[in-house]
């Protein structure tokens, strides 16, 4: 077994060319290669799983931002509406509550995160069904219909999965295979696709060059 999937399967969005399945989809267990390709499986599913729980989290904060904003500022802008001769600071504070609110709908974060919840849950049921029965043709089956149910996926974040799969499944091993996300496409990559090419990972302790994500 090597010590972890090639940097191109790990850092790709779950696709075909991304799914250790399409390799083959009757490895036998006897040899090195169809060793390999079990441990890129696992740490497929371990990814996905990784990235519907940071899905799910960032609505979650979202949607509990949102409902701190409404009960603050429109309790705020009430007092401020009964008590002070000036009803500038109550209307702005109304304006703020109204626009969270207006995100929060247009967005739909409550509904998001139920959606990647439950996707995270099947996730989790088929790992644990792996690890029990191995690569039967129902479990390749269940991982087909649970990736045609998947939405578009964002590709910072399928990254961030991917550094928490290899250190869940390597430890201190895997952090030669982690991708070195900066911190502004961090933050960006939450909400939009874009432009990981730059992205490496960590320099060789030799020196030589990383490869990149493209």
């Amino acid at each position: 077994m090597t010590a972890s999937p090639t940097h191109d399967t790990a850092a790709s969005t779950k696709s075909h060319k991304a799914d250790p399945l399409h390799q083959d989809p009757n490895p036998s267990i006897n040899d090195e290669a169809a060793e390999d390709r079990l441990h890129a499986l696992r740490h497929y599913l371990l990814r996905n799983i990784r990235y519907h729980t940071r899905r799910a989290a960032l609505f979650a904060q979202w949607h509990k931002l949102t409902a701190f904003v409404g009960v603050f500022f429109g309790s705020t802008a009430a007092m401020s509406f009964l008590f002070s001769d000036t009803p500038t600071a109550a209307s702005v504070m109304a304006a703020i509550v109204a626009l969270f609110s207006a995100i929060d709908l247009v967005v739909g974060t409550a509904a998001k995160e139920a959606q990647h919840m439950e996707l995270r849950r099947r996730w989790i049921a088929l790992q644990k069904r792996f690890e029990v029965e191995g690569l039967t043709s129902d479990i390749q089956q269940t991982l087909r219909s649970i990736e045609m149910d998947e939405p578009a996926e964002l590709s910072v974040v399928e990254m961030q999965a991917h550094n928490d799969a290899t250190l869940a499944l390597l430890g201190d091993d895997g952090r030669k295979e982690l991708l070195q996300i900066p911190l502004k496409k961090r933050i960006i990559g939450q909400f939009m696709n874009i432009d990981t090419s730059s992205i490496t990972k960590a320099p060789t302790p030799d020196g030589a060059p990383a490869a990149t994500s493209s």
